[in-house]
């Protein structure tokens, strides 16, 4: 158990540097997706893909017993959104509450992938989910998205995950997931948080969120900071790139995170 608990750790947990005041612009070289969002709200005013009217496959468990539904596809089904339906920004757990309808589905190899009804994803394209919320849940959504896919998808699907859900790192950054992936099972180790917050001084180009994930001494803390590029929350990867596989910080509770878990 303390060995599949490292390998979490390894795999999961991994640990950025906050990035405390930065200016971000980006032209990206492949064509923009075509998604419209608005600044406060994420996107709207466009027809997405919704949730299959197949008859529903029997839910599953990750490694440590938590809940994760079948999709269809092991890409995931994207929810039907509901934009009213968004936390209230007043309620003073705002910045730990979980956005509606939280669900984990299944992925490839058994990893755990997030979606909700309220904060995205909206469109998972060729295996990338994109267009998440301006939110801080957007937030914490699009981060557990990006890692989970760059450490579970198929060849070709997580190096696409990497330049698109991922800024900065280039080449480098790749060559590092691929090490990663080389994990036997890797897949199986991405599982449901224990705990997620996003930290205090939150803004809407800029969110650090944290996950917590049990370890034998308590729980584990892994800090992503994102940041709001091109209408999409991406991985703001720093300038080294080793720090995304530090070994987090330890708390002995989670006092201030918020539970993710699936909603019925």
């Amino acid at each position: 158990m303390k060995t599949q608990r490292l390998l979490i750790i390894l795999l999961v947990s991994i640990s950025v540097v906050v990035i405390t005041a930065f200016v971000v612009t980006i032209t990206r070289d492949d064509q923009p997706r075509d998604i419209l969002a608005d600044p406060g709200h994420g996107p709207t005013e466009r027809t997405y893909p919704e949730s299959t009217t197949t008859p529903p496959l029997p839910p599953s468990t990750d490694l440590f017993g938590n809940r994760l539904e079948t999709p269809a596809q092991d890409s995931g089904v994207v929810l039907a959104q509901d934009f009213t339906t968004r936390p209230d920004p007043a309620r003073p757990d705002y910045l730990s509450t979980a956005p509606a309808r939280m669900q984990w589905q299944r992925g490839w190899g058994g990893a755990a992938l997030p979606f909700s009804s309220s904060d995205g994803p909206t469109a998972v394209f060729d295996g990338v989910a994109i267009a998440f919320a301006r939110t801080p849940q957007g937030a914490a959504l699009a981060a557990f998205d990006a890692m989970a896919r760059a450490l579970s998808a198929p060849e070709g699907v997580w190096q696409q995950v990497v330049r698109e859900r991922y800024h900065g790192g280039g080449q480098p950054l790749l060559d590092r997931f691929a090490r990663s992936r080389r994990t036997i099972g890797a897949a199986r180790y991405v599982v449901v948080p224990d705990g997620v917050r996003i930290q205090p001084g939150y803004r809407d180009d800029l969110a650090v969120v944290q996950f917590a994930t049990r370890d034998d001494l308590g729980y584990t803390v892994a800090t992503w900071p994102m940041t709001w590029i091109d209408g999409d929350w991406r991985v703001r990867v720093p300038d080294n790139i080793e720090t995304l596989w530090g070994p987090g910080t330890s708390v002995a509770t989670l006092t201030g995170f918020g539970s993710w878990k699936s909603q019925p």
